[in-house]
């Protein structure tokens, strides 16, 4: 990684650290949006994966998007994306299982219709945080338990530059899926929070 890019990282990701749900002042003047209010699930839809009647129970709290870990769902963007940047947070502990879905469908199971970002550093496969899960698998690292990790997300046509805490875990390119929403996984057992989801996007 180039080092100014990663002297921007830092800089961003101190930034939302100290200023939850804000853009920083560069990122307003690029166009960056807020995709969740820090107050409310406007903008967003609870969506059910395996159970029909499952949603995950997604709430917001602290400034934060929570899933309780109370039962399976996924949570959905009301817009649909191609080619973006996305900028977020997330906590859970070390063990935690989650994942955000990008290029998904509303209709059907997201990791299937779309790609699933993992959260979770133990899967059997070794699809591991920072892979595209069934699609390519990313070097070991580990998240931050207990604590706010940022994830860095760039798709541009095929693709894909994922960068968590900083450091980079996946250039690469998968042509399979090609626009839908972003999402984020709702595991039984599994509490995890979102927040500071931004997006730099071309509108309509």
């Amino acid at each position: 990684m180039k080092p100014l890019l990663a002297l921007l990282l830092i800089g961003t990701a101190a930034f939302a650290q100290d200023h939850p749900n804000q853009l920083s002042p560069s990122e307003k003047s690029e166009g960056w949006r807020l995709l969740f209010d820090g107050k409310s699930l406007s903008g967003w839809e609870a969506l059910p994966t395996s159970n029909p009647n499952s949603t995950g129970d997604w709430k917001v709290e602290d400034g934060a998007i929570l899933c309780p870990g109370t039962s399976a769902g996924w949570l959905a963007s009301a817009d649909s994306f191609k080619d973006f940047h996305l900028r977020l947070q997330f906590r859970g502990d070390a063990k935690v299982n989650s994942g955000v879905f990008l290029h998904s469908q509303k209709q059907g199971q997201p990791h299937i219709t779309g790609y699933e970002l993992q959260i979770w550093d133990y899967q059997p496969a070794g699809y591991n945080t920072g892979s595209l899960v069934n699609t390519i698998k990313a070097p070991p690292t580990k998240i931050r338990g207990g604590q706010w990790n940022d994830y860095d997300i760039t798709v541009t046509g095929d693709h894909f530059l994922i960068i968590l805490n900083g450091a980079k875990l996946l250039d690469t390119h998968d042509s399979a899926h090609t626009s839908g929403v972003i999402g984020f996984q709702c595991q039984p057992t599994y509490k995890i929070e979102f927040r500071s989801v931004r997006v730099l996007a071309p509108r309509g």
